[in-house]
């Protein structure tokens, strides 16, 4: 029998031998692998019982534990450590940023605490935080954690339909926003989206807006609070709630990639556990180094680990109120190098847009302080990810090319990169620690053999996952638990393993093509015609096809700097790069060139957007609130006509 303290060494990412002795304990124990984990975190009432299974097969967590996200990221080092950083607040002009240390995070997250008790906020409430990669916006978060209030956290760049949408699904009576911020050098008026979803609810929503603009903007005394006015007199010491360790934490929104966007609740302490340790392990979440998750807090990947994992851990996190091109192409590698990051997360969108100025991106940086590079979001195409490894990296980082979903909290699979893997394009790795993935295919039967696709499932449930579907008490076994006779979590994506274990994502199970009768990735196709040196991006998809049963469909965005030669030679090079590489079978039947694709505020392709097109059927293209270039739609659907 291992003992607790061995399970809980953090040498098990960085020693093969004592990673395949816990590794092997978890898959057989993963009940006692998460207790085991249990003093990682700071309990009020440590749990005695550590997993509740219910009928429909969701897993109740530390049912009887009680616990406190904010103490656990905040007062506990501010206790040990006052002074040092747990913040950096930096704009997208160099030289204007801030340090901001675990006491001061403590004494403006109990001021933010104390304005919202004086306001009656409670348990029973669903604050809405719409709010920029700002302090103020971690403030919130954290002051609504301290008091037990729900939160729901939305993206600062939704439109006022996206919001209202939200707030409508939880019953939210409380905003808190800005009055505007700055992005890619323009001004962006919050607060002007606040009253448009305000009046599209309907509804008396009290809005609690921070002024760091300092913009003129319409103003009701009746519901509108100026923060700064209201705490400023405010004390530095707030008391802590005893919340249940089942009890909601904060509520994120799914993209709405695939339909109507649903609220997935996060309990408290399994989903603190889950993405504190994978947080640790996966990108070195320690005490000495400095994490930049770019990912914006409106989103699972910014959420789950710029704030909660990171602070946490007693790690310092970089919050950055900008975009990657801007003021130039190589802020932020700049970034990096003057507040000296050690890990870097990002997501493939983000890299292609700076690999298409790699020169200038480039040139003023040395980004020495880098250790480990991460990308979420998707699967990295290969150019890309050789830029990202060679050139930004030096050839010296290994790139953390993990999977994971809204739903689950955090990442439960990525590349072992401190165990010598460092070349790992393509796969996600093995699972973590306690987290059993397993394959069935189209006759729900357990796939053993490597290199064989099927759909993938979650045998054992993870700490992390979702608790509810907001105000949808059947959407969980619906959704999540039917697709097995065996009661287990379906992803909705297909993979497969390989003779080594490492798990290779091919796309979502909707995605996969069926031509002819052969199943084909799109991402395999998509890998291809990336490859092209004119092709920028790409996405596949299938629609009816009369002899095949299902024709795939490529739209393609070329390269801006390219000829007219090149421009007029473009589907002939993709088509036969394709044939070459894979199979004449893989050859898309159309090629469409657009200008754009359709892509959700977090940089992934809406592919069902796509999907409807190349069918022809565009009367309803259901949710578009969460897409970030909405007239994009009606240029491609014009793009294809006479195809």
């Amino acid at each position: 029998m291992i003992d607790k303290k061995f399970l809980c060494c953090d040498d098990a990412w960085r020693d093969e031998e004592i990673y395949k002795k816990i590794y092997e304990f978890s898959m057989q124990n993963p009940e006692k692998y998460w207790e085991a984990q249990l003093d990682r975190l700071s309990w009020t009432k440590i749990p005695q019982i550590v997993a509740e299974k219910e009928e429909s097969g969701l897993t109740r967590w530390f049912p009887d534990g009680k616990i406190n996200a904010c103490y656990n990221c905040v007062d506990r080092h501010a206790e040990k450590t006052p002074y040092k950083t747990a913040l950096i607040w930096q704009s997208e002009e160099l030289e204007n940023y801030e340090y901001i240390s675990f006491k001061k995070l403590k004494d403006e997250v109990c001021r933010f605490a104390n304005t919202l008790k004086k306001f009656g906020l409670t348990s029973k409430d669903c604050v809405t935080v719409y709010m920029p990669m700002v302090p103020e916006g971690v403030y919130a978060c954290l002051a609504c954690a301290r008091l037990g209030i729900p939160y729901s956290a939305v993206f600062a760049g939704f439109s006022p339909n996206a919001i209202a949408l939200r707030m409508d699904d939880c019953n939210s009576n409380f905003i808190i926003s800005c009055d505007a911020n700055r992005r890619g050098g323009k001004l962006f008026h919050l607060k002007k989206n606040v009253d448009e979803a305000r009046k599209i609810c309907g509804r008396n929503v009290r809005a609690l807006i921070v002024r760091r603009q300092n913009v003129d903007i319409d103003w009701n005394d009746e519901f509108d609070i100026d923060y700064y006015i209201e705490s400023r007199d405010m004390p530095t010491d707030c008391g802590i709630a005893d919340t249940d360790s089942l009890s909601r934490l904060f509520i994120l929104y799914t993209s709405g990639s695939v339909g109507k966007p649903k609220g997935v609740v996060m309990g408290t302490g399994g989903f603190l556990l889950f993405s504190t340790l994978t947080g640790r392990y996966f990108f070195n979440l320690f005490e000495n180094e400095i994490f930049w998750g770019s990912g914006d807090i409106g989103w699972m990947g910014g959420h789950a680990y710029a704030l909660y994992a990171a602070l946490c851990n007693g790690t310092t996190s970089l919050f950055f109120e900008g975009i990657p091109t801007y003021p130039r192409n190589s802020i932020f590698w700049e970034v990096v190098d003057k507040h000296k990051v050690t890990t870097f997360n990002t997501a493939p969108t983000v890299i292609r847009a700076m690999m298409k100025h790699s020169v200038e991106a480039l040139a003023t940086s040395s980004r020495s302080s880098l250790k480990y590079l991460g990308v979420f979001g998707e699967i990295l195409n290969r150019d890309a990810w050789l830029w990202y490894f060679h050139d930004v990296g030096g050839g010296r980082c290994p790139i953390v090319n993990m999977w994971g979903q809204t739903e689950l909290g955090g990442v439960p699979t990525a590349p072992l990169s401190n165990l010598g893997d460092m070349k790992t394009y393509g796969h996600i790795g093995r699972q973590f620690f306690g987290c059993q993935l397993v394959l069935k295919d189209e006759d729900d039967k357990t796939i053993t053999a490597p290199n064989v696709p099927g759909a993938l499932f979650i045998k054992y449930p993870l700490p992390g996952m979702l608790i509810e579907i907001f105000g949808d008490e059947d959407a969980m076994k619906k959704i999540y638990y039917s697709k097995s006779k065996d009661g287990i979590y379906f992803t909705g994506d297909e993979a497969y393993f390989d003779c080594n274990g490492n798990h290779w994502i091919t796309g979502r199970i909707d995605d996969v093509l069926n031509v002819s009768g052969h199943r084909i990735s799109p991402i395999e196709i998509e890998e291809v015609i990336a490859g092209v040196d004119i092709v920028a991006e790409v996405s596949i998809v299938g629609f009816p096809h009369e002899l095949k049963g299902e024709g795939i469909f490529a739209f393609v965005v070329l390269k801006k700097d390219i000829t007219e030669i090149q421009r007029g030679n473009a589907k002939s090079l993709i088509s036969d790069k394709v044939r070459k590489v894979i199979s004449p079978i893989a050859n898309p039947d159309i090629i469409s060139i657009v200008n754009d694709l359709p892509k959700t505020r977090s940089g992934k392709i809406m592919r069902r957007i796509l999907r409807k097109i190349a069918s022809n059927d565009t009367d309803d293209f259901e949710d578009l609130t969460t897409i970030s270039n909405p007239n994009c739609i009606q240029d491609i659907m014009q793009s294809i006509k006479g195809i």
